[in-house]
């Protein structure tokens, strides 16, 4: 046993009373367990203080984290403590509490291994490398750098849109600790993260191309572990669009897109026809109805630039097409508010003549003393044939049908009339039909 730690063991014996004759069991029993617990804290002081001596590296050989003890947990914060920004509180306690965990996770950020996420503030297989790789390269006393790099732009100047070759070198230490550079372009744009291995130990650069689309003052940044370097680009030209918020956005809308002819459509919607860059003081959007009519609408120009619009258009001709709003005005180089497909169906074929259903046919008497009279009947199509009689021998009205190319249409009402010579009864015989299936008779009186 050490001769400190034996001197003071002696010393707390030497401390103890010696009447223990005249102490009951109890008393013993309490002195014995004070006497061991001074007994342990004496034995973790000389194992912190040989370990503070003899400035090993912690040889850590098992993940910690907050909750565990040991002397391995001793032995980190004693490596640790080394660095008052890394651990100014240097509690060497061999218990991994709140303050070792905030210590580890300086340690981490410092030497690029780790800065958010799982393992951070663990002593984990990663940070025992990168631990072990600095008391090897460093002796354990100086901690070396494991984050370095620069960065060039060109140009650095010039119109917008601007191409700027960004070249950045980074692990300029030379360091085989992993780390990750994050190169920031500045304009709001996602950045371009750069990971560097563990165990490769030699300076990478690559290049890459950016384009800044705006103009304005850009500060290019490469960063790690809290170090960063810059370089400034200036682009001439318009800056940023400003985006109001709260704003109807513009849209385009057809009901019914598809039907028989002849389909009528309702196309509504909002439309901006004040739009910035474009136009200015308010400019008339056109309604392409994309069925070649020419009768594509106008939509007027408003003052406050946005418009509620509603239009009907029929498409009388079967097939598809492509409707189209342009902003502000027909023609190629005009923006596009919104496009719609229209499919217009041919109308369904009429029933056949052979099911069409006749009306009995009408009388009509003469509207003067004269023995006029006139017949009104119904025919499923101009083409349609039949034959009348008048019932006096004189000739009959006969009209041919026209066969297969005679189909149904709109119900047609013809009137025929006759002039009786004489009085007396007459029936008049009507044929209608293809094959004249179809008769009616009708009574004549005339006295």
């Amino acid at each position: 046993m050490h001769n400190s730690l034996r001197a003071a063991l002696v010393g707390l014996l030497l401390l103890t009373p010696l009447a223990a004759s005249a102490a009951t069991t109890a008393e013993l029993q309490a002195q014995a367990a004070m006497l061991l617990q001074q007994v342990q804290a004496l034995q973790a002081q000389y194992s912190g203080n040989q370990v503070a001596a003899t400035g090993a590296c912690p040889n850590l050989t098992r993940s910690l984290s907050r909750g565990i003890s040991g002397n391995d947990v001793l032995r980190l914060q004693t490596f640790l403590a080394r660095d008052p920004s890394i651990y100014p509180e240097a509690v060497l306690s061999g218990y991994f509490g709140p303050l070792t965990e905030r210590a580890v996770q300086r340690w981490q950020v410092k030497f690029g291994v780790i800065s958010s996420g799982p393992g951070y503030g663990i002593a984990g297989p990663r940070t025992a490398a990168a631990i072990a790789l600095q008391c090897a390269t460093g002796g354990g006393t100086t901690p070396q750098a494991t984050v370095g790099g620069f960065i060039s732009a060109s140009p650095i100047q010039g119109a917008a849109p601007l191409t700027v070759n960004v070249t950045a070198t980074v692990n300029t230490p030379n360091s085989c600790a992993a780390a990750v550079y994050t190169l920031d372009f500045g304009d709001g744009t996602a950045p371009q993260q750069i990971p560097i291995a563990a165990g490769m130990c030699a300076p990478f650069n690559q290049t890459y191309p950016h384009v800044y689309r705006y103009g304005g003052t850009y500060k290019v940044t490469l960063s790690a572990a809290g170090n960063s370097e810059s370089a400034t680009v200036v682009v001439t030209g318009a800056p940023p669009p400003v985006f109001t918020s709260n704003i109807p956005a513009e849209s385009f809308h057809a009901s019914p897109s598809s039907g028989t002819v002849p389909l009528t459509v309702t196309f509504s919607g909002i439309v901006n026809s004040n739009d910035a860059g474009f136009c200015t003081g308010g400019c008339a959007s056109t309604l392409d109805f994309g069925d070649g009519t020419g009768s594509n609408v106008n939509l007027p120009a408003t003052t406050g630039g946005w418009l509620n619009y509603s239009v009907t258009h029929t498409y009388t001709q079967s097939g598809g097409y492509r409707a189209t709003l342009y902003q502000g005005g027909a023609g190629v180089a005009q923006p596009t508010v919104g496009t719609a497909t229209i499919i217009a169906n041919p109308a369904p074929p009429p029933p056949p003549i052979s099911a069409y259903t006749y009306s009995p046919p009408e009388l009509l008497p003469p509207t003067d003393d004269s023995y006029t009279f006139g017949v009104r009947f119904d025919l499923p199509a101009a083409c349609t044939g039949y034959t009348l009689s008048w019932g006096d021998g004189s000739s009959s009205v006969v009209q041919s049908d026209g066969g297969s190319s005679c189909t149904a249409q709109a119900p047609l009402l013809k009137t025929l009339n006759h002039t009786y010579a004489n009085t007396g009864n007459y029936t008049i015989v009507l044929k209608r039909g293809a094959s004249l299936s179809r008769s009616d008779n009708l009574g004549v009186n005339i006295q």
